[in-house]
């Protein structure tokens, strides 16, 4: 079981998340357009699109004027969620000294990872119990809401338990970790480390991968599909007759309905 966790289940969560995601993708992008979706007022350069975007990714602007309450925990989520990534890849690589390239000493950089990396677990930590909270107690999200939504939250509120137990209660060995994760990366897989609350993270981290690609969590490549369309650069009119942002129409529609 500890070779199929430790060896084989990584490599498959990861083509699975890598494959669907595509797939869903590229379903999306296959879906037939027959009119525009640009919400106006709308960027008509490249850049202003680009823009647009990146700032709804960075602020949830829509979602804030839509539910301010819900939108400071599913921004502080999604922060605290980018800071734990980001901190991962950073802090197993360089082994909690990454601070030293800006001048710290191994001893301050890793009293510093250790902060930033509790303090977005803790923020993590509560805008999931919030938002859970909210499910179940509010009338309206409760009626919204489907065992899909429950299970993700309780699967993203158990990696963080684990990933919080590991980091404040429990000693793992940090350097045999990033030892194991390197001989995945370099398709040399090692035993996983023997360390029962580190493979319980890891074992979840996997199945979130596996289970993502088919679930709501996509949201995050959606966005950026449904909110590229919004922000489409606008048509201009007068078009050429007989074509709207280049599809044809029926010539009895053409020609002004006298054949209806």
């Amino acid at each position: 079981m500890l070779f199929f966790i430790g060896r084989i289940f990584p490599y498959i969560a990861i083509a699975v998340l890598i494959l669907g995601l595509v797939w869903r993708v590229r379903g999306w992008l296959k879906v037939p357009v027959p009119f525009p979706l640009t919400v106006f007022p709308a960027p008509r350069s490249p850049l202003g699109r680009i823009t647009a975007v990146g700032k709804e990714m960075l602020l949830f602007s829509s979602l804030r004027r839509g539910d301010n309450g819900l939108w400071v925990w599913a921004w502080l989520m999604h922060v605290a969620l980018a800071m734990i990534i980001a901190g991962h890849i950073v802090g197993i690589t360089y082994l909690t000294h990454q601070f030293t390239l800006i001048g710290l000493s191994e001893a301050a950089s890793s009293q510093a990872s250790a902060f930033i990396g509790t303090a977005a677990g803790l923020v993590f930590l509560i805008a999931l119990v919030v938002l859970f909270y909210r499910r179940v107690a509010i009338p309206e999200v409760k009626r919204l809401s489907d065992p899909a939504d429950y299970f993700e939250l309780l699967l993203l509120l158990a990696i963080v338990i684990t990933g919080m137990h590991m980091r404040t209660v429990s000693e793992v060995n940090l350097p045999v970790i990033r030892e194991y994760l390197g001989s995945l990366i370099m398709l040399q897989p090692l035993a996983i480390p023997q360390e029962p609350i580190f493979m319980s993270h890891f074992f979840l981290v996997n199945v979130l991968m596996l289970y993502l690609p088919f679930s709501k969590l996509i949201h995050m490549a959606g966005f950026v599909v449904n909110r590229a369309m919004v922000v489409e650069a606008p048509p201009s009119y007068p078009a050429r007759a007989g074509m709207v942002r280049g599809v044809s129409q029926p010539a009895h529609i053409v020609k002004g309905g006298n054949e209806l």
